[in-house]
């Protein structure tokens, strides 16, 4: 009984001590579970896939019924402003039996679950859940009927929300191998675009700048220029279409005499206003033709307004494939332009 009576003693005249002791402990232990949380996505293997990629995990019997054929019209259909028939994804299916540890890596995944025992429609998305950067979809349905109402009502969101995550891991590439040459000689005309090594400056003057990427087999190619602000009409897509093709006349020379580019006007030209970087944005994609000369290809572009200089910035993103499908080079450089900010 005696060490009882000096644990208590000793308890009592270091409570104080004992109490910090505790606090500290508790504090870190805290700080070790929050850490862990968030660091848990660093943990995580890379993800799998090729860009652009999907899998689809769905039974067999509804991937081939009216279910799959409604999958396929959402995220098999063609992609626009091309000037050969791409897929928006390039999708990969499989049995929900047949998921395993293997696919669980995969970088862009809807696994569809429709059965009576399902207690309650919905549908949820999570990110990073076996890998990263990844992005998950799980749709749950207790019938076709109530598979389709979630489908039609959310597609557009799930397309929308693949696509974004396809644009960041280009950018967090970009990031890595940014071109210090270019950033600078951009720099000094005021914006910024994250462009990586391996594109070169072709042209460099006051108010129109050429970088490109040139192989055997693909061009990409950026056009950054810039004209005096006058009012918002200049925003207009007609407005725009006019100044690029203005811009492309004078200073994007085709192979050919008296050849140059231009944008396509017999095919439709997509446009869209925007908020990029916090700032009102006209987004235009179409294709583009060389007047004069057999070549062509899709482009992106943006216009945006840099107050303090009193002018509009145009970016205007090409490429050049004539023997390779267009859709993911397009997007690496739709990716490029959409991190241009104005410098103050």
């Amino acid at each position: 009984m005696l060490i009882f009576k000096y644990l208590y003693q000793y308890l009592t005249n270091n409570f104080f001590v004992m109490k910090n002791y505790f606090i500290v402990f508790f504090i870190s232990l805290f700080i070790v579970s929050c850490n862990q949380t968030t660091n848990r996505s660093n943990l995580l293997p890379n993800s799998t896939g090729k860009a652009s990629e999907l899998l689809i995990t769905i039974d067999k019997n509804k991937w081939e019924s009216s279910v799959g054929d409604s999958v396929r019209s959402a995220f098999v259909s063609e992609e626009i402003a091309l000037p050969q028939p791409e897929p928006i994804f390039d999708v990969v299916n499989i049995p929900n039996s047949a998921f395993s540890k293997i696919f669980e890596s995969h970088r862009n995944m809807i696994r569809i679950k429709i059965s009576p025992q399902i207690e309650k429609n919905s549908i949820t998305m999570r990110k990073n859940v076996w890998s990263k950067p990844q992005i998950v979809f799980q749709i749950n349905a207790k019938n076709d009927s109530a598979f389709f109402d979630i489908l039609s009502r959310n597609k557009t969101k799930i397309v929308d929300s693949i696509l974004i995550e396809e644009n960041n891991r280009y950018i967090q590439s970009y990031k890595r191998f940014e071109s210090p040459e270019i950033k600078r000689q951009l720099k000094e005309k005021g914006v910024l675009i994250q462009i990586p090594k391996g594109y070169k400056m072709d042209v460099n003057k006051k108010d129109f700048m050429w970088i490109s990427h040139e192989t055997p087999m693909i061009s990409q190619a950026f056009i950054v220029a810039f004209k005096e602000y006058t009012d918002t009409t200049q925003f207009q897509k007609i407005y725009i279409i006019n100044t690029i093709d203005s811009i492309l006349k004078e200073n994007v020379p085709g192979a050919l005499d008296s050849s140059y580019m231009t944008i396509e006007h017999r095919s439709k030209i997509y446009y869209k206003k925007m908020l990029l970087n916090n700032l009102f944005t006209a987004k235009l994609r179409g294709l583009w033709s060389v007047e004069g000369d057999f070549m062509g290809g899709p482009f992106v572009m943006l216009a945006l307004p840099d107050i303090k200089r009193n002018r509009i910035v145009y970016v205007y993103a090409y490429v050049y494939s004539p023997k390779y499908n267009k859709r993911n080079y397009l997007r690496q450089i739709d990716a490029m332009i959409s991190t241009i900010k104005i410098l103050d």
